[in-house]
């Protein structure tokens, strides 16, 4: 399809504007379907305005909620504690009370020192629990191994030694390797090696 240059009318200044071959090729390929209703000068002049300058309000695009943020509609309520009128960014509904900020501020510094409360006494009252177990059973005590524990630090042991077995010897620090006193037996009547 062939375009030819049209001259429009601009609706900020109403001056006459070329509307380009080449501009109407453009917009063919991105799927526009209207002409452009300002002139150039016009456009950018627009491009540069906050969304709260402009005349009309902005129906798509980010500048609907003003940069990505849309300003919050505010409702009179009275205050459940003071009874001062304030505001509140929700619907006040009669079945939960509604505080100002002062209030607010105070209940919630209240119910944390509440939760703080409850929290140390919790703490509190499981030492004291721990403190008053019941007779310790044999073989359970400190200084002893239970039955349990003997066989978990075998295994440990066991997989420690498995993964040292895995490393190359370069790497392997023969001090760390020994767990526990080994007694070696030398021979008297055997020859010295000979170097």
């Amino acid at each position: 399809m062939a375009f030819t240059d049209r001259e429009l009318a601009c609706r900020d200044c109403g001056g006459p504007f070329i509307f380009t071959a080449g501009e109407q090729e453009f917009y063919a390929t991105k799927g526009l379907q209207h002409d452009p209703v300002r002139c150039p000068s016009c456009r950018n002049q627009r491009k540069l305005l906050s969304p709260e300058d402009r005349e009309e309000t902005p129906r798509f695009g980010v500048y609907v909620s003003y940069g990505g943020r849309t300003p919050r509609q505010m409702h009179r309520a009275a205050c459940n504690q003071c009874a001062q009128s304030t505001e509140v960014p929700f619907v006040p509904r009669g079945d939960r009370p509604v505080y100002c900020s002062a209030c607010y501020s105070d209940i919630r510094e209240k119910q944390e020192a509440r939760d703080a409360a409850a929290a140390d006494d919790a703490v509190a009252r499981i030492a004291a629990a721990s403190m008053r177990r019941g007779p310790e059973l044999e073989g359970t005590g400190p200084g002893t191994r239970s039955a349990v524990a003997e066989p978990l630090a075998e295994m440990g042991a066991a997989v420690d030694m498995e993964r040292r077995m895995a490393e190359p010897l370069a790497e392997i620090d023969i001090t760390a390797t020994v767990s526990r006193p080994v007694a070696i037996e030398v021979d008297p009547d055997a020859p010295e090696p000979e170097e």
